[in-house]
Order: structure tokens, then sequence, then C-alpha cells
């Protein structure tokens, strides 16, 4: 089969079966009694911890991207010089501590830090990313811009975060907060015992009118 070029300078951990011991040995650590369900794509499982008794559900995308610099090869030559390999490698962590439940769906974009602490409780489809694509070169396509330097991401001990949320780069929030669905966290710090959630649905016009309620 052949590898993809992300895996030439990354460690590619994608599966449909469950993961064996030796599986887990990749991870920095993969906790007693923990599960990842598959099917499952880890990149870097090496920069990861998985604590004790976390259980991450199906479809889950987690991402320690450490060298992306292979996306300079499909830069237009003319472009190409406006960027430099450094830009392209990255140093990250994600740490996630023990009795951490992960619905499906999770999606973890990670250059520099993410950690999500003991007991905290993600639904299905949340996104957490420290980092997002560059997109400062006009004419570059954007997915073949560096991704940004991450800014360190914490969810506190406790804290529940509803379907579809998506914290982003710099957001912290406190112990046992609760983040409604659909709810974005925008690098923020947030204390301890809040609740966040998004603006109600509103109407933005009519689109004919009638009589009816």
């Amino acid at each position: 089969m052949r590898r993809s070029p992300i895996q030439d300078k990354n460690r590619l951990l994608e599966k449909t079966t469950p993961l064996t011991s030796k599986d887990k040995k990749l991870f920095a650590y993969f906790g007693v009694e923990a599960k990842i369900l598959p099917p499952l794509r880890i990149l870097n499982p090496q920069r990861i911890t998985i604590g004790d008794r976390t259980a991450i559900r199906e479809g889950c995308h987690i991402n320690a991207f450490i060298d992306l610099s292979f996306l300079m090869d499909y830069i237009d030559p003319i472009y190409r010089d406006h960027f430099s390999r450094e830009q392209y490698l990255y140093d990250p962590r994600i740490e996630i501590e023990r009795e951490v439940q992960i619905g499906r769906f999770a999606f973890m974009s990670c250059t520099r830090s993410i950690l999500i602490e003991r007991n905290v409780v993600l639904s299905e489809r949340v996104f957490i990313g420290d980092n997002n694509h560059s997109f400062s070169h006009p004419e570059v396509p954007i997915v073949q811009q560096p991704n940004k330097p991450g800014i360190p991401v914490v969810i506190g001990r406790g804290s529940w975060i509803g379907v579809g949320a998506a914290i982003l780069a710099g957001t912290r929030l406190g112990r046992n907060c609760v983040v409604g669905s659909n709810s974005i966290c925008r690098g923020e710090e947030f204390p301890s015992h809040v609740v966040i959630g998004p603006e109600s649905a509103k109407i933005l016009f009519h689109r004919h009118e009638t009589d009816d309620y």
C-alpha cells in the first residue's frame, strides 16, 4: 500500500480494527483500561498521552503535527521561496488525562499544546484546535500554507463540552464548565463553574408575507 506524503515525516496510526498492545506502545502513555474505538486516525501518537480509564469513541481524528514541510512541494514554484521549511515544523503535545469521555467524530489539531484535564466529557463532533492554517499569501492555496504556531488550549477538569462545539486556539476553561452545543470558544479565558452558550437562533428575514403564525 502506497504511503501518503504525511507519513514520510510523521507517524500515522490509522486503523479500522481495535488497537493492539503494540499500537498502544506507540503513545507517550496509554492508560490502564483506556480505549480508543475504531475507526481511528491518530498522527504522531508518540506526542499524545491517554490517561487511565479514558474512553474515545469511534471516528476520532487526533493530529499532533510535527512536520508538514511536504506541503511545500505542492506550492507553485513562483511562490515557494515565500515560505521557509521552519514554518512547517512544530513541537506538539496532546495530554488527555484520566477518566475522560470523548464522543464520536472528535477532531483535534495541535501544533503546540492541548490539555484536557481529568473527568472531562466531550460530546459528539467536538473540535479542539490550538492552531489554524495561515492564509496571509493571496496566491497560494490555504491548504498549502503553513499552520500557525499553536496557542495552548486547556479544558479544566470536570467540564462538559456539548455536541458540535469548537474550542479554538488560546481558550482556557476553568473546572466544571459547561459549553453548550454548537458554541465557539475563541481564545478567551473562562472561570470555573460557568455555562457558555451560543446566541439563540433568530429570524433573519421573511421569505413571504402571510397571515400564518
